[in-house]
């Protein structure tokens, strides 16, 4: 007899049906796919990981940076220090270390210092400075270098100048370079290693390009790069204007085509016998033109003059150039104190350390008497034009370096002459 199969007598005929036709999991049919499956996930994992991990480890390695502070030493006078955070200045007279980001300095107008990004670790060495010029203010936006020595990452340096003028000077040193953003209230800029000068003011921001690129960032589009030997403003309105040479002459109608007393005023000292002093064509350019006829024996004197005005701390170079023509004199040489001379070019400035100054060179046709050393001055023949450029007064003057140029002034004195003068420029560099 067949056995019948066990089915529970309180069982309805859909459980039943339920139970016996219930599917099997496909990865039960067939494991060892499934299996695989895991370990081949698995094993992507692990390479995933074994990849990513040092990759990430090395990405923080060269990214991973430091706040570095930065020093900055007093030059002349006493500068203003505002920590972070802090309304209340600190007065600074020599070097203090640890100027750290947030932190704001301020000059006078007769003071002046440097700021200096160390290079860190062992070394005193500077990776940079930024010179910080009279009535100025420079803010320490950021400033950090990577945080482990193998780092292949530059330093980096953010600076807001609110106004003012400063020099900024930044080079390799052990293979690292150096990124320097500098903000006006203009615009913005970023620099490669080089050497730059900013003159800020609240109407716009003047970039001097002496030596790398200045990238000039305007909002939406592509930068402006500023090459070598150029200079560029950056206006109110955020306009770039088109970059010029760094050449800059200071002086106003530098060829004496505008009427006199306008540009030029003309000036005799008290007590002082005037000669006559007019703007005239001659051999086929603008001149000046400077005469006395009378009796001899007569102390004379006629020049012009124009006020200069202009801060002068941020430049390397500042020469005089001339184009001089004598046609006679009668006194021999330069008179007694070597002062009387039918040519002179004299500037009138204020030195770094607030001191009015003047330096002078003549122009003369006749010998000097022996008992009257002449000095100041130079030889010339006459009816002939003599072009002179004067030694780089910077360098000249290096004891009491002009700071601001006050004005400047052509004049001839003694008894009788008849000068010219043309093309006089001031040039800065």
């Amino acid at each position: 007899m067949t056995a019948e199969p066990s089915v529970s007598p309180s069982a309805t005929v859909d459980e039943r049906s339920s139970v016996s036709s219930q599917p099997i999991p496909r990865w039960r049919e067939r494991p060892e796919r499934a299996a695989w499956i895991v370990l081949l996930l698995s094993f992507a994992c692990f390479l995933l990981l074994v990849t990513s991990i040092p990759l990430a480890v090395r990405n923080l390695y060269h990214t991973a940076a430091a706040k570095q502070s930065l020093q900055f030493e007093t030059t002349l006078g006493t500068v203003l220090f505002y920590p972070p955070n802090s309304d209340q200045p600190i007065a600074l007279t020599e070097r203090r270390e640890g100027i750290s980001e947030g932190s704001r300095l301020e000059t006078g107008a007769a003071t002046q210092g440097v700021l200096g990004l160390p290079a860190g670790g062992q070394s005193d060495e500077l990776m940079g400075t930024i010179l910080l010029y009279p009535n100025s203010s420079l803010e320490v936006v950021m400033s950090r270098r990577p945080y482990f020595a193998g780092s292949n990452e530059p330093y980096t340096l953010r600076i807001r100048v609110q106004e003012g003028q400063v020099r900024l000077f930044t080079r390799s040193a052990f293979d690292r370079p150096v990124e320097v953003q500098i903000e006006t209230p203009q615009g913005e800029a970023q620099l490669e290693e080089g050497n730059y000068a900013f003159f800020v003011n609240e109407d716009s921001s003047e970039i001097v390009v002496k030596q790398g690129v200045a990238r000039l960032l305007r909002s939406g589009l592509e930068p402006v790069e500023i090459e070598p030997g150029l200079r560029t403003w950056i206006q109110a309105d955020g306009t770039i204007l088109p970059a010029v040479t760094a050449v800059h002459n200071l002086l106003q109608d530098s060829a004496f085509t505008r009427p006199l007393g306008e540009v030029w005023e003309s000036y005799t000292p008290p007590y002082v016998t005037p000669g006559t002093v007019d703007f005239i064509e001659k051999d086929g350019r603008h001149a000046a033109r400077f005469s006395y006829r009378g009796p001899d024996q007569m102390h004379t004197e006629i020049g012009i003059r124009q006020v200069v005005d202009q801060d002068v701390h941020n430049y390397d170079s500042l020469v005089v150039k001339l184009d001089v023509n004598l046609d006679w004199q009668t006194l021999a040489g330069a008179g007694e104190q070597s002062s009387e001379f039918p040519l002179r070019v004299e500037i009138t400035f204020t030195d770094i350390f607030g001191k009015e100054r003047r330096w002078g060179h003549g122009f003369y046709n006749m010998d000097p008497l022996p008992e009257y050393p002449l000095f100041g001055g130079e030889q010339i023949p006459l009816f002939n034009w003599h072009s002179y450029e004067s030694e780089n007064l910077m360098e000249l003057l290096d004891a009491t370096p002009p700071a601001h140029i006050d004005s400047i002034k052509l004049y001839a004195s003694g008894w009788n002459y008849l000068s010219f003068a043309s093309d006089l420029e001031l040039i800065v560099e």
